[in-house]
């Protein structure tokens, strides 16, 4: 099977991952896995630096112009699915999703795979979105059952399938800017959620008094070319809380950072939460996640981690320092978030999705 991604987005983020993870994973099996990507992005970069293993060339990265008009952008992937093969060509926005749906229409034959983002709401699929499922058969993938009953799908759609989101094994670099012992809350956030690492920072500055070494490493991108985190610096200056707070920003040794933490803190939304979630659970670190988000998916509440109200800074503080302070609890719910995340989270099972999304699809074609 010929597998054709295209990702629009410029900055890396947990869906730009979730693809990325994908991509690799079929690759390995033996697919011919081509990574379609805005020219000059962070996406390429980082793309195309994984995208040789020691044995083999695994993707092939074709950097694209995807903005102006839609008709340039399909008539383009049309040609690049032609070129290569693809059978299917796989998105994750309505934007992409018009763009795979007027080329397969002006020629590539490629049918279409849409992902919903983890955590899918019934907005997640605009006008532009169903206007594209009914120009070409659309097969879609969802990270879990829940989402794919909360996300109804446009007329004509070929049909569902659950690719739930995983994590490999993986033997993280040293943070080397870190003091280890005063890393004790790692935070993982992105653009979305200015207002929850705030009030992460709030809880920090109201814990310190009473918790000695106390620490808040914040890594994740918010975007905004840096606006967004000094926007937290500002607030953590004004709460006299700049000296708890460091801001690493999005790394590759994002694993060895999380390692150092006592407790992870994911603020994050959408696929960045996930992964952050998943992420600490792989490392045996419980987990604080805002309630009534797509943490509740994945964080058993006192069992794996906490679930706490996003807007009671008192309640934050009180289940963070309960973690901070019982070695026992925390030890616990590590065990419990690492024996569930083995059991349910590997990353194999979430490539299992893609290929018989690609199944699926395809066999309609043939019928």
């Amino acid at each position: 099977m010929n597998y054709l991604f295209l990702h629009a987005g410029r900055e890396w983020s947990g869906t730009a991952r979730a693809f990325a993870a994908a991509a690799h994973g079929l690759a390995r099996r033996g697919h011919a896995v081509v990574f379609a990507v805005e020219r000059d992005s962070t996406v390429e970069r980082v793309i195309s630096e994984t995208a040789t293993s020691p044995e083999r060339s695994l993707l092939e990265v074709e950097p694209m112009d995807l903005r102006g008009i839609w008709i340039g952008a399909a008539r383009r992937l049309a040609r690049l699915a032609r070129q290569h093969g693809s059978n299917v060509v796989l998105v994750d926005s309505d934007h992409e999703h018009l763009i795979a749906a007027i080329a397969y229409r002006v020629g590539s034959r490629a049918r279409v795979i849409r992902r919903i983002r983890a955590g899918g709401r019934p907005l997640d699929i605009r006008g532009t979105g169903r206007i594209a499922a009914r120009i070409a058969p659309t097969c879609y993938l969802f990270a879990t059952e829940q989402d794919a009953t909360a996300v109804p799908l446009p007329r004509g759609a070929v049909g569902r399938v659950i690719a739930p989101m995983g994590v490999a094994e993986a033997l993280p670099q040293n943070a080397t800017d870190l003091l280890g012992d005063e890393v004790n809350v790692v935070c993982v956030h992105d653009a979305s959620s200015r207002s929850r690492a705030a009030a992460a920072i709030r809880t920090v500055a109201m814990l310190a008094p009473r918790h000695a070494g106390l620490h808040l490493t914040i890594v994740g991108d918010g975007g905004g070319g840096g606006t967004y985190d000094d926007d937290l610096k500002m607030q953590a200056a004004a709460l006299g809380a700049l000296g708890l707070v460091t801001f690493l920003g999005d790394r590759a040794d994002h694993l060895e950072v999380m390692r150092r933490a006592r407790l992870g803190w994911v603020v994050a939304d959408s696929d960045t939460a996930v992964f952050g979630i998943l992420d600490f659970m792989s490392l045996g670190i419980p987990v604080l996640a805002p309630e009534r988000s797509v943490a509740e998916q994945y964080v058993l509440n006192d069992i794996t981690g906490m679930l706490v109200p996003s807007d009671d800074a008192f309640m934050t503080a009180a289940a963070a320092a309960e973690l901070l302070t019982s070695d026992s609890r925390r030890e616990a719910m590590g065990a419990a978030a690492r024996g569930r995340v083995t059991r349910e989270g590997s990353e194999a099972a979430m490539v299992d999705g893609f290929e018989h999304a690609a199944a699926a699809v395809t066999a309609r074609r043939k019928r």
